[in-house]
Parts: structure tokens; C-alpha cells; sequence
């Protein structure tokens, strides 16, 4: 039993994962096992986002992999609700592959008097004697098995006599029943099936994080390609007026904006949105673009909505729609690249404005 300070042991809990998303089974996980400690501190530690990528893409399935900002945020959520839990970006911070020894000698170093215990499923005990640099693990830190109810443990330490030597290094608790069936690639399926029984798996803040990222599809347009919602796209040839020039689509109308003459934004005029993006790419860039570029994008798809009343009645007809720029070609600055989860789309998030300031303009008169 580790030593009492203020009232308190010492014991801190480390629980690492991917958290793709974290669900309420990592949560009543975690609780349990700090519950059975007595410990004082509950730290969780989600992978980096290269392994979680890499995780997805071997399953098939990139589209599904959360940015690591988002994974941060839902797992503050859950220590909102409880002061013992606290959210650790060691293995984020970290390039190429994060070992669990290295990542809980550095939580050691910032709680040097603590006893930390790792957690580990009991269906990962087989495995445990080929952890990196193992020995030295289990020398320094403990070992805290969530014991699935079907797993045998003395039968795995016959199986595996690492286990039984050092077994003085474990601490088993039991899985609590009711999150058995619960993980987050259950939780991908059903939302790849449409499947809104998933908002049960997350906890309501983590559902509402998703929703307002975009991550649940049946609230989510990300595919500005299709035909039904190509209007949404800077690509979509629409003439729109900006700053005395009248241009054949939005993206001709940005592009436009990076040149440093008048002269050189007139030519754009002419061009489709396809050589626009092109050109834009080699014209000489003025020098404050970086500062400007999200504003004059605003307007610019502010004119073209108020400009066009049927796109503007199209923007609307999206509701509440989270609206994201999905693309494949890396725009993590404008969209969100699916194939990584990656990106702040800000061109969705204009687009959300302006439909919010599209509502405000359509309701009566409050005199």
C-alpha cells in the first residue's frame, strides 16, 4: 500500500490508448481503477496521432482517425466532472514511436514520490513479457490488470512463467460488467452504419464534440464534390462581385487577392476556378497574405451568397448541418484531410456563419 499525504496515497494511475474516440468505457475504466488504488491521480495518455493514423489505415478505414486536438478535448471533458483525472500529451509531443516505459519514466520525473501503476487489459498479459524493455518496467513501475471476466489469470501465468515470477508487480481489478461490450471501433461501425444507438457509447460531451467537428454523418456534409453540394465548393462557377471586379467563381476571386497590383487581380477575372488555383500558386505573394487571407476569404463567400438568393435558399436548406471542406489532396488549413483527420476547416466554418447570418436576415422584424 503506497504512503498517505494530506489524507491521500500516492498511488497514481496511467492509463495509455488511442482514444479514437475516447468512449464511457475508458472513463468507468479509469474510475474503477482509481477507485480501487485509493489513488490519488488518474492520468490518461493518447497515442500520437502518426500511430493512431497508421492504426486506421491498417484497418482500412483513415477516414475514421480524430486529429489529436480533438482527442485532447474529449478527454478534458471527462476531467471536467472529476478533479483526480488530468489528460498527459507526452506520447503526442514525442516523433516516431512512443514506448510506455520511456512515456511513464517521464510521469515519474514530474511526480517523483508517486507509485505508478499502468493499466493493461488481461488479454494483453500473453504479450507482456516482449514489451519494450520490460524488465526494467516492471522493476520500477506496477502493473494494474483489468481483469476481463472470461480471462483465467492463473492459467496465463502457467502459460507465461515471466508472469508468475513477478506477479508480486500486478494488481488485478475486475472490468466493470456493463462497459464489457463498449469500444470505440464498436462505436466507428455504428456510425459507418448510421447507427445513432452509438451516442450511448460517449459520454454527452464527447457526442457533442463530434457533432460540432463534423464526425457524425448524418448531421455532417463533407463532400463538397458531390453534385447536390458542389454549390458549396469555392470551385462552383458562380459570377461574383469583389472589390470592383467581377469574377467567374470564389476561387478565381481568392486566388485573385494573393497578387500585389490591380492589373494582376483583373486577369483572374478571365480564368476558371481550376488555372485560377494554379496561377495563384506562382504569383508573387503580398507580403501581409497570411494575415488577410481568412478574412477575404469571408468575404468573398459572404458576396456570393448574398449575391445569388438561390445558392443563399441551397445554404439554408442545410439546417444545422455541420458543414466541412473534406478533401484528400492535404488542405489542412481550409478542409480537414480525411485521409489523416487532420485540419481547422475554416472554409466550413465561414460557410456556417454566413447561414447563420442568412437565418438572422429571414426572421421578422423584433420592433
Amino acid at each position: 500500500m503506497g504512503r498517505k499525504e494530506n489524507g491521500m496515497t500516492n498511488r497514481i494511475v496511467v492509463m495509455g490508448g488511442s482514444y479514437n474516440p475516447p468512449t464511457v468505457a475508458h472513463l468507468k475504466l479509469m474510475l474503477a481503477a482509481v477507485e480501487a488504488l485509493d489513488a490519488c491521480q488518474g492520468i490518461f495518455v493518447p497515442a500520437a496521432h502518426e500511430y493512431v493514423a497508421a492504426k486506421m489505415k491498417r484497418q482500412h478505414c483513415p477516414q475514421d482517425t480524430l486529429s489529436e486536438s480533438i482527442r485532447v478535448a474529449m478527454l478534458e471533458s471527462f476531467c471536467e466532472k472529476d478533479r483526480r483525472l488530468s489528460v498527459s500529451r507526452i506520447q503526442m509531443l514525442k516523433t516516431g514511436r512512443g514506448y510506455d516505459y520511456e512515456m511513464l519514466e517521464e510521469i515519474q520525473t514530474d511526480f517523483p514520490d508517486a507509485e505508478i501503476y499502468f493499466v493493461t487489459g488481461s488479454d494483453k498479459l500473453y504479450a507482456l513479457s516482449r514489451w519494450h524493455r520490460i524488465d526494467e518496467l516492471i522493476r520500477k513501475f506496477r502493473i494494474l490488470v483489468a481483469r476481463r471476466g472470461e480471462d483465467d489469470l492463473e492459467k496465463i501465468k502457467e502459460i507465461r512463467p515471466f508472469l508468475a515470477a513477478h506477479w508480486d508487480r500486478f494488481t488485478v481489478f475486475p472490468v466493470p460488467a456493463e462497459i464489457s461490450t463498449i469500444s470505440s471501433s464498436a462505436f466507428r461501425e455504428k456510425l459507418h452504419a448510421m447507427d445513432e444507438s452509438a451516442k450511448a457509447y460517449v459520454t454527452a460531451e464527447v457526442w457533442e464534440i463530434l457533432n460540432r467537428n463534423g464526425k457524425l454523418p448524418w448531421n455532417s456534409i463533407t463532400d463538397f464534390h458531390k453534385e447536390e453540394y458542389r454549390f458549396l465548393s469555392n470551385f462552383h462557377e458562380a459570377r461574383v462581385e469583389y472589390n470592383g471586379l467581377a469574377f467567374g467563381s470564389n476561387e478565381a476571386a481568392f486566388q485573385a487577392q494573393k497578387c500585389m497590383t490591380e492589373a494582376e487581380k483583373a486577369a483572374f477575372t478571365e480564368f476558371g476556378p481550376g488555372k485560377s488555383k494554379g496561377l495563384g500558386r506562382r504569383v508573387p505573394l503580398r507580403p501581409d497574405w497570411e494575415e488577410v487571407k481568412e478574412g477575404i476569404m469571408e468575404e468573398i463567400v459572404r458576396a456570393k451568397f448574398t449575391q445569388h438568393p438561390e445558392l443563399a435558399a441551397k445554404l439554408l436548406a442545410t439546417g444545422e448541418k455541420v458543414l466541412v471542406e473534406g478533401n484528400t489532396w492535404g488542405d489542412t488549413c481550409w478542409g480537414i484531410d480525411l485521409r489523416t483527420g487532420q485540419g481547422e476547416n475554416h472554409l466550413g466554418k465561414i460557410l456556417m456563419k454566413v447561414r447563420e447570418e442568412l437565418k438572422e436576415a429571414q426572421l421578422p422584424d423584433q420592433k
